[in-house]
């Protein structure tokens, strides 16, 4: 989704753009003039053959390397052109030919929404601009819909046929013919093959790879009037099965299976057996570079691997020096003997060279026709390649650049890393488009869109220094990697904690987060959000302009109310702050002073939900509001004293946060009544401990110790681990140490855990592990490894997880209890067939005593019986539902008619199966089946559990 980031104009990212002197060797830029744009990834996605697509307002662009910089200079210069009448288009294939002295281009766009647009442009010899005179407006190919790839290898014989082969959402894949210039003329399709999940094609080959891993081949020709009544149809590649990729190249094409390893084979010998390439398994992608260089320290094929660097196929040990950071791989086949790569890097500069030249990896710099280096009535002129795309920029020569423009005329824009350079701007008579400081009135944001494959949440996020925020990027296919950036490293920092991404705000500024999704075979996919880094007295007149300035087409967006909810609660808690003195070294909780805050939550909260309302913004859950407490100086010891009155009828506050040097409580408002039950007044003390924890005692007003608290208190201790995927917080009574779960809050700065009782609490490394789950996906593996460092969930005897074993009753009711510290010793149970000694016996009845899992009419658990996937997702909606006031969805068909079997949820299910689809608890499963009724498994299990505990 293109998310219009332009319109919030209160929230502008200020990047004043400046001259770009850098150098062109190896990973360096050479000197380019001003006028010259090298940070091309910055405003456009890199497709294959020479297209690129902006990231503004979704245009096509096409580019072509003039030849007079292949051998003169140390960089190539490259003209872009843009394709009239195309937006959002998801892959793009054009042709041109010469035929009787006429050329013929032919355009063929496969737009994001499925549908596919075709239309070819006929100009005399004397007109250069062949890319800017399409004969008429691109119109939609009616019998082609839902198609999620294309390939084009347009050929041509005496009765100018034109043919395309597609791949539908159902795995079919179709061919399709018309007429060249026939607009009337009637199209010739018929179905290929079923259950494929990728093609590709190069030089008059295509290729499907499907799903059961078999790779079939089919000549493009064959599908020409004259011939597809002989056509035998796709021959399946012999020699390779389980095959997740291919990539097809000028001579050798490459494909990649399931356990990592790379096979090659001729792309025009039908004889030729696939061999592996030993050195390469693991990559991402493969390169060459040509034999004919002659340089001993250069190999002719290298791998490209997760850490951004070539690394030889022959030599495994040896890396291709001249080219690191490398983000993604292009490439344009030029013929069936060469081919083009082009490398996009981290720092968004693109590389090129060709396989079968005397070529090296050289910076590829963006530019107008008229940039230095050109020879006038040359800059139309192409590499050499002549099926790409030639001629010159139009318009007004006369000192205006033919580059893309944004929705803001005559803006310039900036690029990341250590230079800023010039962004393309747009034609505009009699201006240039210069990259210096000198004009600050020109300024420009940079473009910010979420595209369909990807959702990243927060969709901004302010944050005082020293705060953070999490990054969740959801809706995210298998296989798929994902890399996160930040613009200005002094403003905010990227780290990884729990194994998700986590901002830090450093210091007060503006500044922007990317996520770039790269998966085999797809373009890669980027999303942005802004981070704002201002003080408290800032923050509320920032959020009201921002709320204001929303596009309509964004504001019942779930990514992006979600984050406008929890910036809302940032502001409230900011004004509901105080700092408090100790009286007689304790910190008092009187009913004054929650008052105070209670009132100025209150004011916050109504301008807060005023601003939305009047916005047409409706929120998805209540704003919760956390008042905080501040000791005016730090100690060692903290002594908190809590009168219940303070917090009994209080309706204007959800938390207390109370600050105790770098750890806190939160006590949960709503629940004071049970925390205090008989008592007036709890004083908690906490003393720092020496292993970096904190000694908590609980003790009444005659300062009488209490062994354990009615209900549960937050405690909050400081996060020192960049990745506490391992870590648990501890309980020790000094004797032994146990596990008792604990989930690092990037807005708390620390690790929370639930307590109870007396005694001394530390954060501490506890890493399990099971053999059975290496196999498995990322986020199974750190679900089940989260959760079992804490003690949430345990393997079986045979130390094996069993992640595809039924999940029982009983072992899920132990997950939850532990997961919500719900364990009481003293607790008894009411069931017919649970009774100690059993194993499950504290933990059921715990859960009885909680209300966390409830037992049957006739007097018994079952603790042995299967649990169904509608009970388990029941158990975890009701949970944020109770703990975050999530609401139900009103409209729950809309998340259920994603279903194929929607029938099977009982309808007492179907609140608590539409919010957990709403808040991703669970997938849509790739066959839309969700078997409500069906039992569900350990792993299962682990991983709703692992998304439900990072949510509450």
């Amino acid at each position: 989704m293109k998310r219009l980031i332009s319109a919030v104009l209160c929230l502008m990212l200020i990047l004043t753009a400046h001259s770009g002197w850098v150098q062109a060797k190896g990973n360096d830029i050479s000197a380019v003039s001003e006028q010259e744009y090298t940070r091309i990834g910055e405003d456009y996605d890199i497709l294959d053959d020479n297209v690129l697509m902006a990231k503004n307002d979704g245009s096509v662009w096409t580019w072509v390397i003039n030849k007079d910089s292949l051998k003169t200079l140390d960089y190539y210069i490259a003209e872009m052109f843009q394709i009239p009448g195309l937006q959002d288009v998801k892959q793009f294939r054009y042709k041109s030919h010469e035929k009787n002295s006429r050329a013929i281009i032919n355009y063929v766009a496969l737009k994001k929404d499925g549908t596919v647009w075709y239309w070819d442009s006929k100009i005399t010899e004397t007109d250069a601009a062949i890319i800017h005179s399409p004969m008429g407006t691109p119109s939609p190919i009616t019998e082609l819909n839902q198609v999620t790839s294309l390939v084009a290898d347009f050929y041509y014989d005496n009765s100018n046929f034109k043919t395309l082969f597609v791949l539908k959402s159902d795995g079919s894949v179709w061919s399709w013919g018309s007429e060249i210039g026939g607009a009337s003329s009637i199209p010739i399709q018929s179905k290929l093959l079923d259950d494929v999940i990728s093609i590709s094609s190069a030089n008059g080959f295509a290729y499907a790879v499907k799903k059961d891993g078999s790779v079939w081949k089919w000549s493009t020709s064959d599908y020409l009037p004259h011939n597809i009544s002989k056509d035998k149809g796709p021959e399946q590649v012999k020699g390779l099965s389980d095959i997740v990729k291919i990539e097809t190249g000028a001579y050798p094409n490459y494909a990649y299976k399931k356990d990592g390893t790379v096979w090659s084979w001729s792309a025009y010998n039908s004889a030729s057996v696939p061999e592996q390439l030993h050195g390469a398994t693991g990559a991402r992608s493969i390169v060459e570079f040509s034999t004919m260089l002659q340089d001993r320290f250069i190999d002719s094929i290298y791998a490209l691997r997760l850490d951004g660097q070539l690394w030889s196929v022959y030599n495994e040990d040896k890396v291709f020096q001249g080219l690191t950071d490398i983000v993604s791989i292009h490439n344009k086949v030029k013929d069936k003997y060469s081919k083009w790569y082009y490398a996009l890097k981290k720092d968004q500069t693109l590389w090129a060279w060709e396989d079968d030249y005397y070529s090296l990896p050289k910076l590829v710099v963006f530019t107008k026709g008229t940039a230095a280096g050109y020879r006038s009535g040359e800059a139309g002129k192409s590499t050499g390649d002549q099926t790409g795309v030639t001629g010159t920029p139009t318009g007004d020569h006369s000192g205006t650049a033919t580059q893309p423009t944004g929705n803001k005329t005559g803006t310039t824009g900036t690029a990341t890393g250590s230079a800023t350079v010039s962004q393309p701007t747009g034609s505009r008579t009699g201006t240039t488009n210069k990259p210096t400081g000198d004009r600050p009135e020109t300024k420009a944001q940079p473009a910010v869109r979420t595209s369909p494959e990807i959702s990243l949440f927060p969709f901004i996020t302010m944050l005082q220094p020293g705060g953070q925020q999490i990054i969740t990027v959801s809706n995210v296919l298998p296989g798929t990697q994902i890399t996160y950036t930040i613009d200005d490293s002094s403003i905010g920092a990227i780290s990884n904690v729990n194994g998700i991404p986590v901002i830090t705000a450093k210091k007060s500024g503006q500044t922007v987060v990317r996520v770039t999704a790269t998966r085999a075979g797809f373009p890669d996919e980027t999303a942005y959000f802004l981070l704002y880094v201002m003080d408290g007295s800032m923050l509320s007149n920032t959020y009201l302009t921002a709320v204001g300035s929303i596009p309509d087409t964004d504001r019942q967006n779930p990514v992006i109310v979600e984050g406008l909810t929890q910036a809302g609660e940032l502001v409230i808690t900011a004004a509901s702050s105080e700092k408090v003195a100790p009286v007689n070294g304790q910190l008092v909780v009187t009913p004054e002073l929650m008052d105070r805050l209670a009132g100025n939550a209150s004011k916050a909260k109504l301008a807060v939900k005023q601003a939305l309302s009047e916005n047409r913004i409706t929120l998805a859950r209540e704003l919760t509001v956390n008042a905080e407490i501040v000791p005016t100086s730090g100690q060692s010891e903290y002594i908190f004293k809590l009168y219940k009155d303070s917090f009994m009828g209080q309706k204007d506050i959800d938390y207390i946060t109370i600050h105790a040097g770098d750890a806190k409580l939160v006590l949960n408002v709503a629940t004071a009544d049970r925390l205090f039950d008989s008592r007036t007044v709890i004083v908690i003390r906490l003393i720092k401990a020496n292993n970096g924890g904190f000694q908590v005692q609980f003790s009444d007003e005659q300062g009488q110790e209490l062994p354990n608290v009615s209900n549960n208190i937050l405690l909050i201790l400081p996060a020192k681990q960049t990745n506490a995927t391992h870590t648990s917080v501890f309980y020790s009574n000094g004797k032994k140490a146990q596990p008792i779960g604990g989930k690092f809050n990037p807005s708390q700065n620390g690790i929370e855990a639930e307590i109870n009782r007396s005694g001394t609490y530390f954060v501490g490394e506890n890493p399990k592990s099971f053999p059975d789950i290496y196999d498995r996906d990322p986020e199974l593996q750190q679900a089940v490894q989260f959760l079992a460092s804490k003690g949430i969930v345990t393997g079986k005897e045979n130390g094996n997880f069993e992640p595809d074993s039924l999940l029982t009753r009983a072992e899920f009711t132990a997950m939850l209890v532990r997961a919500f510290y719900a364990l009481d010793e003293t607790a008894t149970e009411s069931f017919s067939d649970v009774h100690p000694p059993q194993w499950h016996h504290p933990y059921i009845a715990s859960s009885e005593k909680k209300h966390i899992v409830e037992g049957y009419p006739d007097g018994t658990f079952k603790p042995d019986k299967t649990i169904s996937r509608e009970e388990m997702t029941a158990v975890g909606a009701r949970y944020l539902h109770e703990k975050k006031h999530y609401n139900y969805p009103t409209n729950p068909e809309n998340y259920l008619n994603q279903f194929v079997d929607k029938e099977t949820i009982s309808n007492w299910a179907k609140p608590t199966m539409s919010l957990a689809v709403k808040q991703h608890l669970i997938d849509v499963p790739a066959n839309k089946r969700i078997n409500a009724r069906e039992a569900v498994t350990r792993g299962e299990a682990a991983r709703m559990l692992y998304r439900l505990y990072l949510l509450l």
